[in-house]
């Protein structure tokens, strides 16, 4: 027990700091305390991760199961990719769509409530949104148009979806009603305007565009007003909220390696929290705001979000994690896929223990995973 503890003291520290947050606070605060602004030099977390601990000496209450479901993009049968939903053990799966030729570069986007499930298809050539109800199975077509339609994000209350589109001759932000009535487009501007993300509380979307020569975030606010949240010489993107609606996270490029910052919903505050450049996923944020997963390729890394440099390393031998991790309902799982074997699998890491599950085990591209709390 003692060389248990030695060896994952770092999180059995997340799990005894963090656990009631995790479980009780969902929407509780971000525990971000940051400085500087949008467009000037940014503060770099510490180079110097993870202070020393004294050794946890019993472990919490015991860790719940996990529950919900897992749903992911696999190409199994027939070569074509579906829609598939697993328990969080792999043992019971279950094919959603037959011929759905979902895209695999736009993972599924769960509504709100769990219910329902965006994606995009591309079929005859076209690529459009749809959205899947669940427990019913109905799928419903959400555009129409000849020109690609992508990136869907669901609004706070599950009645909308903004989405990117060239069907105006030029990539622009639009959004439509959930039953695909109403379109209507938010942007318009000669540059590329692309990856809308809807904040979790409110009708603020974060979109990047290259409107100044290179890739930026903007906010566009319900009254329609654009404002800039980064002026970086590196290209931004990938952005994601935090659950309070006021941050967002987002990857700053070099080459084929980036940076981690978040940036305050105003533009203000950007801080970097990640030491050194690395080939890292899109952010996912936890569910009480208080760290950021990250895939490397080598790893799943959690970072501290308020700054301090903390940071939690989930790892197997032979297990090459890919794409952007996602967090269990309850904050103490990550779903992700990663080659092992030759094969692209589904996995999820429990952080406590940094024990892994192998949810699907079929030959094919299982990807593109996201948790249902249903």
């Amino acid at each position: 027990m003692t060389l248990f503890l030695k060896k994952h003291r770092n999180i059995l520290t997340f799990l005894g700091v963090t656990l009631v947050a995790l479980t009780l606070s969902a929407c509780g605060s971000s525990g971000i305390d940051l400085s500087g602004a949008a467009g000037a030099p940014t503060e770099t977390a510490s180079a110097n991760p993870t202070e020393e601990v004294a050794p946890v000496e019993i472990l919490p209450t015991p860790i719940p199961l996990a529950t919900g479901k897992i749903i992911f993009a696999s190409n199994r049968e027939g070569g074509q990719s579906d829609l598939y939903m697993a328990s969080p053990d792999g043992t019971e799966v279950v094919r959603l769509t037959t011929d759905a030729a979902v895209d695999g570069s736009n993972a599924p986007r769960l509504s709100p409530d769990g219910t329902k499930i965006a994606f995009t298809s591309t079929i005859n050539n076209n690529t459009d949104i749809y959205v899947l109800d669940i427990a019913s199975g109905i799928i419903s077509r959400v555009t129409d148009a000849q020109e690609k339609d992508s990136s869907p994000s669901w609004s706070p209350n599950g009645q909308q979806i903004a989405f990117e589109s060239f069907r105006d001759g030029n990539l622009e932000i639009y959004l439509v009603s959930v039953d695909g009535s109403n379109p209507t487009r938010l942007t318009n501007d000669p540059a590329g305007d692309s990856n809308p993300v809807w904040s979790p509380v409110s009708n603020d979307i974060v979109f990047s565009s290259n409107r100044f020569g290179n890739s930026d975030l903007f906010l566009l606010s319900p009254n329609g007003a654009v404002s800039t949240l980064t002026t970086n010489p590196a290209p931004d993107n990938n952005p994601a909220w935090s659950p309070d609606g006021n941050f967002i996270a987002f990857a700053s490029f070099s080459a084929d390696l980036s940076i981690i910052c978040i940036i305050g919903r105003d533009g203000l505050n950007q801080l970097c929290i990640t030491p050194i450049p690395d080939q890292y996923s899109a952010p996912a944020w936890s569910p009480d705001g208080q760290w950021l997963a990250l895939n490397n390729q080598t790893s799943i890394q959690l970072f501290s979000t308020n700054g301090d440099g903390n940071i939690i390393q989930l790892s197997q031998p032979g297990i090459e994690p890919r794409g952007v991790p996602a967090w269990s309902p309850d904050g103490l799982r990550l779903v992700f896929q990663a080659q092992s074997g030759g094969d692209m699998e589904i996995y999820h890491a429990l952080i406590p223990t940094n024990e892994f599950t192998r949810v699907s085990t079929i030959t094919g591209y299982d990807g593109e995973p996201v948790w249902s709390p249903r």
